[in-house]
């Protein structure tokens, strides 16, 4: 996670008859699988040796993405950006400190606090972002080591809980912590999943975002929907991953026009004989810039 993802995914963890981490989901059905192609049909270049390389239509959609998002205006002024979505059932708005980093949360719903404690250097600053490389090969690399480096802070936040907790747990669930283990993910996703949190974050520049959809053209087992809608019925391209490792599979629905994401989704299917489907949404209302963090809005 680009130093936190907002929506508080937590380290997944396997276990006998169990499983620690807190996912947000729904069911995320797209079609048109894509392959991973070495190189871009324009960067082969003229060869009366080299066959030109024919792209799939799903990679031919996330391209035409990544020439939209490369178009995109320049950032907006406002040193934070506030985002207002709809997380599954309640409202949320998140400031985002595009220098520090830092995160304020604001939220409306049953069994929800007003007001989450503020996320210092919760999210990755403007400046950072606008030093991760646009290269398909160099951003591919870094957002593995990225997802290696929050895996091992993960684990590490887990291992704490888990020793602070260890009589409670050992008390309801005898010999449960011998059989925890991180679950691990393979390249391609690591890569989906750092991709997916990145498009979520608005502070990308757009030649980032532009790599971004590249990047997950080039991922085997990518889906892509043209012709998709959001929850609220806005026109999309949804992108999607299976992760057999969590079960997941993650969808992020991109404004056809402009590349912004307009919702997010996650889908865990039932388990068992009396098992049940986990499913949650991100659904994004309106992004805007400020150069003062806003009153809770919810109030």
């Amino acid at each position: 996670m680009p130093a936190g993802r907002l929506r508080n995914r937590a380290l997944s963890v396997a276990a006998t008859g169990a499983a620690a981490g807190t996912v947000f989901a729904v069911v995320a059905s797209a079609s048109g699988g894509a392959p991973r192609p070495d190189t871009s049909p324009a960067s082969l270049g003229p060869s009366s040796t080299t066959p030109a390389l024919e792209l799939t239509a799903s990679q031919k959609v996330l391209y035409k993405l990544s020439a939209a998002a490369a178009k995109a205006p320049a950032r907006p002024e406002g040193r934070y950006v506030v985002m207002a979505e709809k997380q599954d059932t309640y409202a949320r708005t998140s400031v985002l400190d595009s220098l520090t980093g830092d995160v304020w949360t604001y939220q409306k719903g049953a069994g929800v606090p007003a007001e989450l404690p503020v996320d210092r250097h919760g999210s990755m600053t403007q400046a950072q972002f606008d030093a991760v490389s646009t290269a398909p090969a160099a951003l591919r690399t870094y957002l593995i080591a990225q997802y290696g480096q929050q895996q091992k802070r993960a684990e590490a936040a887990l291992a704490r809980q888990v020793a602070k907790n260890e009589k409670a747990v050992h008390r309801h669930k005898p010999g449960i912590l011998a059989t925890m283990r991180p679950v691990k993910l393979s390249a391609d996703g690591k890569v989906f999943e750092q991709a997916y949190l990145l498009l979520w974050n608005p502070l990308p520049r757009p030649a980032l975002r532009a790599a971004l959809f590249k990047v997950l053209a080039a991922i085997p087992g990518v889906r892509v929907s043209q012709h998709a809608h959001d929850s609220l019925g806005r026109p999309a391209v949804k992108i999607s991953w299976f992760d057999p490792a969590n079960m997941v599979t993650s969808a992020t629905f991109e404004d056809p026009s402009t590349t912004r994401v307009l919702e997010q989704t996650d889908f865990i299917p039932a388990q068992g004989a009396t098992g049940s489907a986990t499913s949650g949404r991100d659904l994004y209302l309106s992004v805007t810039r400020t150069n003062s963090v806003p009153a809770n809005p919810y109030r």
